[in-house]
């Protein structure tokens, strides 16, 4: 009886890996994943999570440490955070999609901008952007185009 829980019980471990592995190999889970940790564990440990899907940005202390700081300070004065809205992808490549994404607060929303990339099988974060100024930002790109 007890192989048999064992079994099932790796079974179900072994699901869970998979399922896990197919929602990463999506450009859109990382992003989502990165709200869900700031919203619960707070942006210190966001930023954190979004580094570690590429080790070359892990390597940039310095400015991973800066980013934390703007971020947890921006964040201090837009009040309580409510949700996140997907505003739209720009694919500039197959393996490289830019994502913009609104976050809700009570004094003001604050857009976000990942660019993902996959070099190979997986993706992860290029470059990661914030800005209070969600109006002056789209703006700009509607102009642009």
């Amino acid at each position: 009886m007890k192989k048999i829980k064992f079994a099932l019980l790796i079974y179900c471990l072994a699901g869970l890996m998979s399922a896990g592995y197919a929602q990463e190999n999506t450009y859109k889970a990382l992003p989502d994943s990165f709200f869900t940790v700031m919203s619960t564990k707070g942006t210190d440990a966001a930023i954190d999570y979004i580094f570690r899907t590429n080790k070359y940005l892990r390597l940039k202390l310095a400015n991973n440490l800066k980013i934390k700081n703007e971020l947890k300070n921006v964040v201090k004065l837009l009040g309580q955070y409510y949700e996140t809205e997907f505003i739209k992808s720009e694919t500039l490549a197959p393996s490289y999609v830019k994502l913009f994404y609104l976050a809700k607060y009570d004094r003001q929303p604050l857009l976000f901008i990942f660019t993902m990339y996959k070099p190979e099988k997986h993706w992860r974060i290029q470059q990661l952007k914030f800005t209070e100024k969600v109006t002056d930002f789209l703006e700009s790109r509607i102009s642009d185009k």
